[in-house]
């Protein structure tokens, strides 16, 4: 599908595939960011699984508390992507951000040990989702200057080889649920922690002074995504925040918050941020949809997640170069938008069929998901790197960042809703809503191309 998408997309030059190829002063580090980034993952895959069932078993919070703790702790977080954002561009190297960020990440969860009420924990999981947030943000942004003109390929590796770090952290969780002891669960919350940290130590060990591919010292800048001109010129360096002084606060005058007033950006990360709600239908609804109402065997849930994950590690980077401008971005988004509905599709048809055809029904529905999650992806990170400008890039991926918080804090209550609470219809409904955003993509992406700013 992907080849037929790339083939179909004629009229914007295909770049060059070389750009793909780091070079070789940031090719380590490009390896730092991606250990950094598979180290903080394999913690948060084993922290995700545990901490839930740590508050309720040993907390003894009841799930409504904890869901609400958790909900008020990501409103919060959005509250800080886009300031922290700015701070990259103009004030804080991204480099130094990311680092203190999760260092600070790190005492915070070591903090979730020694909490002993409830107004406690809502406090610790506020802090800790402000700096997940401001860390991530940074990330993202020195993602995006060490990735050059293809700086979505670039994310896409980061994120392929995070999930399978996750996934190893996951696994992981299955011991310390098997052991069960309170002690099992403090020790492998300090280890989450600890994991958290060296990550931060990573991203200090970023060369300081480094600049974006492509740029030497007597060429001028580039005005491509993700690369910058060296530190004599305009564009800062991976580790440098954006030019300031007289002359630039004057460029810059009446756009301090630029990105709320691009309503084209704006509508690409609600867009994205509408398909998201997969991932959680695939996490939250489908498990319990599976088991409660159709003849499905349990297992079937454990390959489902196994195999999602597997299949966006080893396929996403080579979607992602394929999905490689903007309206390419936009078409990978409206089939991805198709993929999606034909998944709720299919799964609300499963419900009441014997066991063999509703496995058979099941299994072409998670391959449609998988085809949905490759594309929207792919799609989203093209579409956010490429159309954020340059010199505000930290905060327009902190827009992006905030759009994908906001999925994630609403996500939970939304799905379960329409797929548990209404049954059939609401998989409809829902299916319905992805492929409606999916095809609106294209014409949104135009318009965002249309209306950015001349270099």
């Amino acid at each position: 599908m992907t080849d037929t998408l790339a083939s179909a997309a004629t009229s914007p030059p295909v770049p060059d595939p070389a750009a793909d190829r780091p070079d070789p002063s940031d090719a380590r580090a490009q390896r730092i960011v991606i250990g950094a980034s598979m180290t903080g993952n394999a913690g948060y895959g084993l922290l995700s699984t545990i901490t839930v069932l740590y508050f309720s078993t040993h907390l003894h919070l009841a799930a409504s508390r904890i869901g609400l703790a958790l909900t008020v702790a990501g409103a919060c977080a959005m509250l800080l992507g886009i300031p922290a954002g700015r701070l990259a561009d103009t004030t804080v190297p991204p480099r130094l951000g990311a680092a203190l960020s999760y260092l600070l990440l790190a005492a915070t969860e070591v903090c979730v040990l020694t909490v002993d009420s409830y107004s406690g924990l809502v406090i610790v999981l506020v802090v800790a989702a402000g700096f997940q947030m401001t860390a991530a943000t940074m990330r993202q942004t020195i993602v995006a200057r060490l990735g050059g003109p293809r700086a979505s390929v670039f994310r896409a590796k980061v994120l392929a080889r995070s999930n399978l770090a996750m996934m190893v952290g996951m696994a992981a969780s299955s011991l310390v649920i098997a052991g069960g002891s309170a002690a099992a669960y403090r020790a492998a919350i300090l280890l989450c922690c600890v994991l958290t940290a060296v990550q931060g130590l990573l991203f200090l060990a970023l060369p300081p002074g480094l600049a974006a591919p492509g740029a030497t010292t007597s060429a001028p800048a580039l005005d491509e995504p993700g690369a910058d001109g060296p530190a004599a010129a305009d564009g800062p360096g991976a580790d440098g925040p954006a030019p300031d002084g007289p002359a630039a606060e004057a460029d810059r005058a009446g756009s301090r918050w630029e990105a709320f007033s691009d309503l084209s950006y704006l509508s690409v990360c609600l867009i994205y941020a509408t398909l998201v709600l997969l991932e959680t239908v695939v996490t939250v609804a489908l498990p319990l949809w599976i088991t409660q109402h159709t003849a499905g065997p349990g297992w079937l849930i454990a390959v489902f997640g196994v195999a999602n994950t597997l299949a966006i590690a080893c396929l996403l980077t080579r979607t992602a170069r394929r999905v490689n401008t903007p309206r390419r971005a936009g078409r990978a988004m409206a089939v991805g938008g198709v993929f999606a509905g034909v998944f709720c599709l299919l799964t609300a048809l499963a419900s009441g069929l014997p066991v063999l055809p509703a496995v058979v029904v099941l299994v072409i529905a998670l391959l449609a998901s998988i085809a949905a999650e490759l594309l929207t992806v792919s799609a989203e990170m093209e579409l956010t790197m490429t159309l954020a400008p340059e010199h505000a890039k930290g905060q327009y991926l902190g827009l992006s960042q905030t759009a994908l918080t906001a999925a994630g804090t609403a996500g939970p209550s939304l799905v379960t809703l329409a797929c548990l609470t209404w049954g059939r219809p609401g998989w409809i409904l829902l299916g319905a809503l992805l492929t409606l955003a999916g095809l609106a993509t294209p014409a949104v992406a135009a318009w965002a191309e249309r209306t950015r700013p001349a270099p």
